[in-house]
């Protein structure tokens, strides 16, 4: 009799093995759409150190700035005249808009008259020396270029242009006054030319323009992900920050998202558009992000970990055959199917959610579905939940630490090929980022992320240390 009743019990823990336990699943959500990103809005802001575009100016700029043969009078007098620079020049910043240059030059020249037919010309040159302070005003054109407005100020003499002919003394300063007034514009066209060369603001802003459009890599593990923008809007203005620094700053508005096929995404940039001059905001950007996860990529990397995780529970062992994560319209629900000691097809549930310290996309509320919860008490009181949870739900986690840090990136890559220039620090300050909107369609996990931080660009000393050929 021991002997049947000990068999019943073996043959029914036979039984109870073979049986799968299989709860009613979770309905799957049939939602198909797509979430409207809103537009990202990029201030970048880029400094030019006065000091060293004052160094640059004297490089390019040549020591012989005039040489011409002048008429003075209506008797047939001339005056062979070289005007060069006998110091550096040096240049004022207003933190504004507005650059005072002080340009010193010496003025060597010869005299040529004819007295009673007689041809005159003195035998040592003529020499002077005077400050000539012009004002230039600083604008962007239409095509991103620097427009300066430069004015003639004032002239400085420092030494009087003396003349001594055939014992006759003659003070020239009025003649060369005039003659430095009928020349000025050549004087504001070679300072303005040299303002455009040292300055140079297009190649830089066309160059962030495009390359904000490439996609950049910000996840080369499991799964390569790109992040791409779309650009649609840029202006950009001059901007008062100091008297050391002239500071440009651009703003670009774009449309961010994810991308799983770099080569696919690729397409030629718009060319980038006209100046508009508009407020530029704070430097800084407010960015939004889509993040599309494909269910079907999804399990693809989750299958790989969990078709081969085994749990043991004392003299118990199950191993996970299958797993599959699909949407519901309550968030997330994850079907796992285990065989061993125990055969169950497990529905576990939860809600997206975000870390914001560590950055991370999460499964938050994690747990079993309520049919499941009931259907492995009655079946297998050894069965821990918390076990299978604990395992799983480090692989429910995607880092997004990249998706935003790759920004200054973007904006490196843009500055320093557009030649403005190549040492160049960019950084946020701080930085912050978090889910703006998420939603669980059928075939996908969509997630707008938003980020907020204040930019700065700045350009370390030593920019424009490379020597120049001068113009």
């Amino acid at each position: 009799m021991k002997n049947l009743l000990l068999f019943s019990g073996i043959l029914l823990l036979a039984l109870q093995s073979c049986k799968k336990i299989k709860p009613v699943a979770p309905a799957r959500i049939q939602l198909d759409s797509t979430l409207a990103v809103p537009v990202s809005e990029l201030n970048v802001p880029v400094y030019y150190p006065v000091q060293e575009l004052e160094d640059m100016a004297n490089e390019k700029l040549t020591n012989k700035i005039i040489e011409a043969n002048l008429a003075i009078g209506q008797k047939g007098d001339s005056l062979f005249l070289s005007i060069s620079r006998f110091q550096p020049i040096r240049m004022r910043y207003d933190g504004d808009r507005g650059i005072t240059y002080s340009l010193p030059i010496q003025i060597e020249g010869f005299f040529h008259s004819k007295i009673l037919g007689i041809n005159i010309q003195n035998k040592e040159a003529v020499r002077a020396q005077v400050v000539i302070t012009l004002f230039s005003d600083l604008y962007l054109d239409d095509d991103w270029n620097l427009a300066p407005q430069t004015q003639l100020k004032s002239v400085d003499w420092k030494e009087e242009p003396k003349l001594n002919v055939a014992g006759i003394k003659l003070n020239l300063k009025n003649q060369i006054e005039k003659i430095l007034e009928s020349n000025k514009q050549k004087i504001v066209d070679k300072l303005d030319e040299s303002a455009k060369e040292l300055i140079k603001i297009r190649p830089a802003i066309e160059k962030l323009w495009g390359d904000i459009q490439k996609p950049i890599r910000i996840n080369k593990k499991v799964v390569p992900v790109w992040l791409k923008g779309d650009a649609t809007d840029i202006d950009g203005r001059l901007y008062a920050r100091s008297k050391d620094t002239l500071m440009i700053k651009a703003r670009i508005n774009a449309n961010l998202h994810t991308v799983l096929d770099s080569a696919g995404s690729i397409k030629n940039p718009k060319p980038l558009p006209k100046l508009k001059r508009k407020e530029v905001g704070e430097p800084g950007l407010t960015a939004y992000a889509l993040a599309t996860i494909p269910f079907d990529v999804l399990n693809q990397v989750i299958s790989q970990v969990t078709d081969t995780m085994k749990l043991n529970y004392g003299n118990h062992q199950v191993r996970i055959k299958s797993s599959e994560v699909y949407g519901t319209a309550e968030g997330i629900a994850i079907k796992v199917s285990i065989a061993g000691d125990i055969k169950a097809d497990l529905f576990l549930r939860g809600t997206i959610g975000f870390d914001s310290v560590e950055r991370k996309l999460m499964i938050d509320n994690f747990g079993y579905d309520v049919n499941t919860e009931s259907s492995l008490v009655s079946a297998a009181d050894w069965f821990a939940h918390d076990e299978l949870i604990d395992r799983l739900k480090p692989y429910l986690a995607l880092s997004m630490e990249n998706t935003f840090t790759v920004i200054p990136e973007l904006i490196t890559k843009g500055v320093e090929k557009g030649k403005l220039g190549k040492k160049i620090d960019i950084h946020f300050n701080e930085f912050d980022v978090n889910i703006y909107q998420h939603l669980i369609t059928r075939d996908n996990i969509q997630v707008i992320l938003v980020a907020r931080g204040r930019a700065d660009v700045e350009l370390q000393k030593g920019l424009f240390n490379k020597k120049k050929k001068p113009v």
